[in-house]
Order: structure tokens, then C-alpha cells, then sequence
């Protein structure tokens, strides 16, 4: 490995020397010698210390002799030949972490290597979340860059020249989450981003030697990152997609997706939808999308996430909005990131996952529109409003309050009261006299019944908006019951009358 003249000055930097070198000194040195020679560092005694001079410069270590200042100068070049090859080993075995452990011993900064999605592979370990900035914190907590912090170095810089294979320098920009500047290299492979090495000038100021070091660095790991990113390309979950927009599928293709993803047909479903604020370059959102989704993946277990315009969609069998891991998530990633998020109602059954885009869609809407300043919207709270307005009978039957839906497919099933001892309740202002006297059933039994369901309810059923959503779903789901049984009998006529023209 050849060195520079800046190289061996970081090396040596606890000796404090005093450096006299230029620039953009090359890195062609092999070794030290007590003699010149071609590409070598010539080592002799000045005053009380040592001087050490090569292509680009000299640097003098004062208070030592000739014989241990030797000895030195040599050591670092022994020392660079083992470092090379402990790094070209780390590759080979793609133990990124090692890698950056070992860029970490020579630049004595912090250092991050990502791949090509913006996920950290690696990242400097003897500097703990809370040691630098926001984004550090963020990098060593969800192992991926913030949106926030790529949006605010695109504002103080040219994005394209970030996007350019190689090197750039870099400022921290004011006010922002990225405190510490440093110098960023971005790797290719056929004409793709496949990595990104970031060095933070924290301990001291970057040189040329730790640029040359860099591009030393990634032009083995180049190949490398290459062959890992297109390995590691997402699996295609159309068949969701296609769920979920009410787009053709194979049953069988859902079943298969659903195995992998250890779902049950019959369980519980909700969408969560995320939306990317700002106006954006189409080549930045869609880098900003593809980050949020690949860190979605690795944080949320269980769940599927795909792409729309600029939205995300996490889909997963259990009620997210109800999650606590989720929602601390969320609330993290809202501080780092400019976004939004919708949930829809939860559904029983992955059947009816096609109506729950349009209630995360509508929260959004509706949501920002009234409460700009909020970052979480729920469809639940816009319901009442969605059913009014929606023409389709269809997602307004999907978008009742879903404890009352379950008492409805309770009395439709099993014959089960609940259902329309509810709705009398309601009918009459909720006095348990009159209802008891509508449905001809004793005061202690509607009693009974009402408690079973403010059970469901979780007691919320005094509250005047959920009375309204319920009244509002209970005329829905009646109507919706009435025009299936007309539509039932108009194709029995329909098919009657066929018959006897057959006939």
C-alpha cells in the first residue's frame, strides 16, 4: 500500500508534528529510508529531533533520535501493509462492520458505511446515539438516514454532486439535525448508487489523507456493494398492491402471500398510510420514498410495506393505531422526517383490505385540511363525514363503527338481540323503559343487553359522537342488508324468467 505524506502525518498525529506539507501531497510512498530514493521517505537527523521529507512535503518530530525516528516512519508503513489487509479480508467475508472498525483505527472519526437504500452496514461503535447530533441519533437508533437530514443538505447543497461517484466535503448546515461536517464518497455499480462511506470531522479537521484514504477504501469495497445491493432488492408484493386498489389477483398468489407474511385470512387489518410532505425533485422523492420504505421493513415486524407516488403503505394484521412499539416509532420518525400518517379502520378479514386505502386517504385529507399543525390522522374521527359524502354503498357499509358491524353480522348469523336492542336504545334517546317496551322484553334483560354492549364499546358509548356514527352505520348497514336482498331477488327473477323462455 502506497502512502502520502498527509497519511503518515494523521498517523502520527500524538507525536505532534510540525508539518510542511502540500495540499494535495500524492500517495506514491512505500517505504522510509535513511538515503533518497524514488517514492520513499528520506528520514534524517535535524537539531535534536528527526525530519522525515517525500513527494509533497516534510514533517519534523522534534526530541527524538535517528534511530527510534526511524523506526517509526517505518512502523506506519508496516502498519498500513497489515490495515490493507485486514480490510480487504472484512470484504471479502462482507463483514461491513469490521470494515468500518478498521476505517475508525486510521481516521480516528466517526465513520458510517450505507448501502445503496441509505441502511447503515456499518457505523463507528465507540460513539454511543447521544455522542454527536439528532442524526446520529437516528442512525444509530433506526440504522437508516432521516429524511429530514438528507432534505437539509440538499438545501445547502447541489444534490447531484452527492449523487456523483466519489468524494465531496461537506458543512454541517445551520439549524439543522447535522451538527459535524466531513467528506462522503458514493459507490457505483452499473450506473447505480450501491454505497455511500460518510467520515464526521469531530476529533480534528479533515486533510487529503483522509480523502485519499477513503477512495482507497471504497475502491474495494465497490464491487462488493455492488454484488450486495442487487442481492438484496425487495420481494415483489404486487399481489397486496393489488388488494388493496381492487386490481385483478390470483387467490392462490394471495395465499402464498400471506404464508410468507404468517397472516390468517380471517383476522384482523389495518392500513397505515404515509404521506412525504415538501415539493420535491421526482429523483429525491423517490430516493426519500425507497429509504422510508426499506427502514419501515426492518422496524415493523410482521407487516407489508409498498410504494404509492409519494405515499407508503404498511399494511399489517393487527390494529396498528392501537400498537405502542408502532406509535413511539411513528412519533420518532415524524420528528426526523417531513411527513403524515392516516390509519384506517381495522377490518375482520383480508378480503376487505381494498376499502382501507380510501379511509387512510380521506383522514389525511380530511385531517390536514382542519389540523395542519397534526401529524397523525384517524379515520375513525372523519367517519360520520366520509359515509355522508361517499357514493358507494359498498365502502360506506366498510366504513361503519366496527364494533357496531360486529354486532350486526352477530344478529345476522346467530339472531343475536344486541344488534337491534342498540338500536332501539339509541331510537329512544337511551331510556331503557322505552326500549324494554318496544321490544316487548323485560326491563333486566335490555339491562343485561346493554351492558354486553358498552362492552364492546369500552363504555365510549355515551359519548355524542359515537352515538351519531352508530345511528349513521346502523341506517347504513340496514340499507346495505335491504339493497342485497333486492339485488338477490332481482337475479332470481331475472333467472326465472330465463327459464321459462327456455321453456
Amino acid at each position: 500500500m502506497k502512502l502520502s505524506m498527509w497519511m503518515i502525518a494523521n498517523r502520527l498525529a500524538s507525536f505532534d508534528p510540525e508539518l510542511n506539507i502540500e495540499e494535495n501531497a500524492p500517495a506514491v510512498l512505500k517505504s522510509a529510508r535513511l538515503a533518497h530514493a524514488t517514492n520513499c521517505v528520506y528520514v534524517y537527523p535535524e537539531k535534536n529531533g528527526i525530519v522525515c521529507t517525500g513527494e509533497g512535503g516534510s514533517l519534523r518530530i522534534p526530541n527524538i533520535s535517528i534511530a527510534q525516528g526511524f523506526e517509526i516512519i517505518q512502523s506506519v508503513f508496516d502498519y498500513f501493509e497489515d490495515w490493507s489487509e485486514l480490510v480487504l479480508q472484512s470484504i471479502r467475508k462482507r463483514d461491513y462492520q469490521q470494515v468500518v472498525d478498521l476505517a475508525w483505527q486510521v481516521f480516528n472519526n466517526p465513520v458510517v458505511l450505507f448501502d445503496g437504500n441509505n441502511k447503515v452496514l456499518g457505523i463507528s461503535r465507540q460513539y454511543p446515539e447521544d455522542s454527536l447530533d439528532e442524526e446520529w441519533a437516528y442512525l444509530s437508533r433506526y440504522g437508516y438516514s432521516s429524511l429530514n437530514a438528507l432534505q437539509q443538505l440538499k438545501y445547502s447543497y447541489d444534490t447531484m454532486k452527492f449523487l456523483h461517484r466519489g468524494f465531496e466535503f461537506y458543512h454541517a448546515p445551520g439549524q439543522s439535525d447535522v451538527r459535524y461536517g466531513g467528506i462522503t464518497y458514493c459507490m457505483y455499480c452499473n450506473e447505480a448508487v450501491c454505497g455511500r462511506m460518510n467520515l464526521l470531522a469531530k476529533e480534528r479537521s479533515l486533510n487529503y489523507g483522509d480523502y485519499q484514504l477513503m477512495e482507497y477504501i471504497s475502491g474495494f469495497l465497490e464491487p462488493s456493494m455492488g454484488q450486495f445491493y442487487y442481492e438484496s432488492k425487495l420481494n415483489n408484493a404486487n399481489v397486496l398492491y393489488n388488494l388493496l386498489f381492487g386490481l385483478p389477483f390470483a387467490q392462490g398468489d394471495l395465499e402464498f402471500q400471506m404464508d410468507i407474511q404468517h397472516w390468517n385470512a380471517g383476522g384482523c387489518y389495518q392500513l397505515a398510510l404515509i404521506q412525504v410532505n415538501g415539493h420535491q425533485e421526482p429523483q429525491a422523492m423517490d430516493y426519500n420514498l425507497n429509504l422510508l420504505q426499506r427502514l419501515l421493513m426492518q422496524q415493523v415486524a410482521g407487516a407489508a410495506v409498498l410504494r404509492k407516488n409519494n405515499c407508503i403503505l404498511l399494511l399489517a394484521n393487527r390494529e396498528l393505531a392501537k400498537d405502542t412499539m408502532f406509535n413511539r416509532l411513528i412519533a420518532s420518525l415524524a420528528s426526523s422526517n417531513p411527513i403524515v400518517i392516516g390509519f384506517s379502520l381495522p377490518c375482520q378479514g383480508i378480503q376487505k383490505a381494498g376499502y382501507l386505502y380510501k379511509q387512510a386517504e380521506y383522514a389525511i385529507i380530511r385531517g390536514t385540511a382542519e389540523s395542519p399543525d397534526q401529524i397523525v390522522f384517524e379515520f375513525f374521527d372523519y367517519a360520520v363525514d366520509y359515509i355522508i359524502e361517499t357514493s358507494s354503498l359498498e365502502c360506506c357499509a366498510n366504513a361503519c363503527i366496527p364494533q357496531l358491524v360486529t354486532l350486526w353480522e352477530m344478529n345476522r348469523s346467530s339472531g343475536d338481540e344486541l344488534f337491534q336492542t342498540l338500536k332501539y336504545y339509541l331510537d329512544f334517546d337511551c331510556s331503557i323503559s322505552r326500549t324494554s317496551a318496544a321490544l316487548f322484553t323485560h326491563r333486566n334483560t335490555v339491562l343485561y343487553r346493554i351492558r354486553k354492549i358498552r362492552d364492546y364499546f369500552n363504555d365510549t358509548l355515551d359519548d355524542i359522537y359515537i352515538k351519531n356514527y352508530c345511528r349513521i352505520s346502523i341506517q347504513t348497514l340496514e340499507l346495505y342488508k335491504k339493497r342485497g336482498a333486492d339485488k338477490t331477488e332481482r337475479m332470481s327473477a331475472s333467472g326465472t324468467k330465463a327459464a321459462a323462455r327456455r321453456r
